[in-house]
């Protein structure tokens, strides 16, 4: 297969498949409490910091996921070395989603709001990085992640502009409940990452 053609394959399952991950991973219905704690302060400035955090987080996302081979040769890495660091990196996440910890809960100036700990690490974190870079390769594709980063980052912004909506909706507990269950799928995607990786490891030394 050639590499225009490899990026401009589409498995609608695939698609689907990977966008519910992701937007599992960003778990933006469970950031919504911790947004409206940091940006507390700064209610007149939420639409414009979270425009700007998911511009900035997909920004991230979309590098990664396009240039992280250059990294893997730079640094000799294989992407069955990869899933399986990013596996473990992966299950971490979610062993914070489940404990309800997450990183970077704490009040900032608005200008550093959007850029942390919004966009990264609680948007664009180890765990997303690790999968959209995975994605981008087969049996998913570029064509792929590239929809999938743009369709989350469009949900993501969807959500969190209307995150006083969204927490009322589903009250505290709602959000937390949601999140130990999203937290559950990415244990579960991570635990596939590893032993995928750890598969392919032993198929090449045969």
């Amino acid at each position: 297969m050639s590499l225009l053609s490899s990026f401009f394959s589409f498995n609608f399952l695939l698609f689907l498949e990977a966008t519910i991950v992701l937007f599992a991973i960003l778990d933006p219905i469970g950031t919504v409490p911790i947004f409206l704690s940091i940006t507390e302060e700064f209610s007149e400035e939420r639409k414009k910091i979270v425009k700007q955090s998911v511009i900035l987080s997909a920004i991230i996302l979309y590098v990664f996921a396009y240039l992280g081979w250059i990294i893997f040769d730079i640094l000799g890495i294989t992407l069955n070395d990869f899933r399986i660091a990013g596996g473990i990196v992966l299950f971490t996440v979610a062993y914070d989603h489940l404990r309800g910890h997450q990183e970077g809960a704490r009040k900032q100036d608005a200008g550093e709001v959007a850029a942390f700990p919004l966009a990264t690490p609680l948007l664009a974190g180890p765990g997303a990085i690790s999968t959209v870079i995975i994605f981008a390769n087969p049996p998913y594709g570029p064509l792929v992640t590239f929809l999938v980063i743009t369709i989350n980052a469009a949900l993501t912004y969807m959500v969190l502009s209307e995150s006083v909506l969204v927490q009322r909706v589903f009250g505290p507990n709602g959000t937390k409940v949601l999140t130990r269950i999203t937290a559950l799928l990415i244990a579960a995607l991570a635990v596939s990452f590893v032993r995928e990786g750890i598969v392919n490891v032993i198929m090449s030394l045969k």
